[in-house]
């Protein structure tokens, strides 16, 4: 892992606002460099989300796929997880993700439309939102905020208000713990997201 640990958020028309927001606000407070990646066909960094604000990416996704990251994120929505799973170069980039021992981290409407068919995870314990487990057919849902399988170096979050729970899981996996809890202290977390402290 680098010095300066770095994520590959890739975001489409139709994200979550709620999500890109809160990666956005809390992993750089840790330190963490992101590189917002358009995946939209045409290259258009100027993308608008599922309630219709708009976010400007860095980079087209074929022009930071060869550059290292430390961790791929996929964010929720139902139109930008299509885009995910109709695009080669994403899925190209899961499979040097986990060919590098990198992590990928997954948000809601992303589990059931594309990692649940992905090969490499079949068996993989991960999490989405409740109503869409029961699309799940390789992998085995549980009902928790968010899930780590550390034999797949995944990570999978519910839906959009469990965004700052994988942010700071995030930031324990790339910075540690004690990172993790120090980011908590401004944040006043309501009951049931854990602060990382002892």
């Amino acid at each position: 892992m680098s010095a300066t640990p770095s994520v590959l958020l890739c975001l489409a028309h139709g994200n979550d606002a709620i999500e890109i927001t809160t990666f956005l606000s809390l992993l750089p407070r840790a330190g963490i460099h992101i590189t917002v990646a358009s995946v939209e066909g045409d290259s258009a960094l100027t993308l608008r989300s599922a309630e219709g604000l708009t976010f400007q990416a860095d980079v087209p996704l074929c022009q930071a796929v060869d550059t290292a990251h430390d961790l791929l994120l996929l964010i929720g929505g139902k139109e930008s997880c299509e885009t995910y799973a109709g695009s080669d170069l994403v899925i190209e980039s899961i499979a040097q993700f986990t060919a590098s021992q990198g992590y990928v981290a997954a948000m809601s409407h992303v589990v059931p439309g594309l990692i649940d068919k992905v090969d490499r995870y079949r068996g993989a314990n991960v999490t989405c939102l409740p109503q869409q487990s029961a699309l799940l057919q390789h992998t085995q849902w549980q009902e928790r905020r968010v899930v780590v399988d550390p034999r797949y170096h995944l990570l999978s979050g519910q839906g959009p208000l469990c965004a700052t729970d994988m942010s700071l899981k995030i930031i324990e996996l790339l910075k540690g713990k004690e990172d993790a809890h120090a980011i908590t202290h401004d944040l006043a977390l309501p009951i049931g997201i854990y602060n990382y402290q002892e």
